[in-house]
């Protein structure tokens, strides 16, 4: 990403962004329905193992959101060497129900990248998928947030349990997992770090524990950008009670 920004940069260019985001999350939060023409795939990770194809780019809840953005007529353009995937692909697209499909083997004789060049050069078979959407999508379960106005502050008496809670994982609810990491201490206020992923959405920030007259409050520190959820809410009042012996 820093290459490509540095080149965005060198060559002064307008129409270009990057987005370091899960994919389905900057659809969903940054896109809107009916506003992209073409979505590029180029050889994501196939996930080989069963157990892993719910972390596939393709999988049905991901293209019904992709399908969702796209215009009347835009295509996503899939390239991938791995077969399984592809077949995979295939059956997540007709679940769909959105789609026009077109397969094409690709030819030495097309444009092609340095290493899809090498890679043909040694035998290997490269595939093109382009599936156009021709017909809003049929309704499929996919991971949704609420966002909200503001997060409020969380009060609490004392930080007895504050050691007992660091480097922890906790299942706050289904969806809702809070990892927590490493603390800084000033005086006696404290930095900590956490980790918040709602329903694969994650979000790395700074919770700023601030000593008050009557105990201490928590809050999101002004020093982390966060996108202000339900579930953010729930966090910071879920460690305000793991925190304090009298939570």
């Amino acid at each position: 990403m820093e290459k490509l920004l540095k080149r965005i940069r060198r060559y002064n260019l307008k129409n270009l962004f990057c987005v370091r985001l899960d994919a389905y999350w900057a659809f969903f939060l940054l896109l809107e329905d009916e506003s992209v023409e073409t979505i590029y795939l180029n050889y994501p990770d196939p996930w080989f193992k069963k157990r892993h194809h719910k972390r596939r780019l393709t999988k049905p809840e991901n293209l019904y959101l992709f399908a969702r953005r796209l215009k009347t007529g835009g295509e996503i353009r899939l390239r991938t060497d791995d077969r399984p995937f592809l077949d995979y692909t295939l059956e997540a697209a007709r679940e769909v129900e959105a789609f026009e499909m077109t397969m094409k083997t690709l030819k030495p004789r097309e444009p092609l990248t340095k290493y899809e060049a090498k890679w043909l050069s040694e035998g290997k078979t490269l595939y093109a998928l382009t599936l156009k959407k021709i017909r809003p999508p049929r309704e499929i379960p996919h991971p949704r947030i609420e966002e909200v106005n503001q997060v409020f502050p969380v009060k609490i008496p004392d930080l007895e349990r504050l050691r007992e809670v660091l480097q922890k994982t906790f299942r706050i609810r289904e969806g809702l997992v809070l990892r927590t990491f490493r603390v800084w201490e000033h005086g006696e206020d404290r930095l900590l770090e956490v980790l918040l992923s709602e329903e694969g959405y994650l979000q790395r920030f700074l919770v700023f524990i601030q000593k008050k007259p009557r105990g201490y409050q928590l809050d999101v520190s002004s020093f982390s950008e966060v996108l202000k959820t339900r579930g953010l809410q729930e966090a910071l009042e879920f460690l305000g009670r793991e925190l304090s012996e009298k939570g």
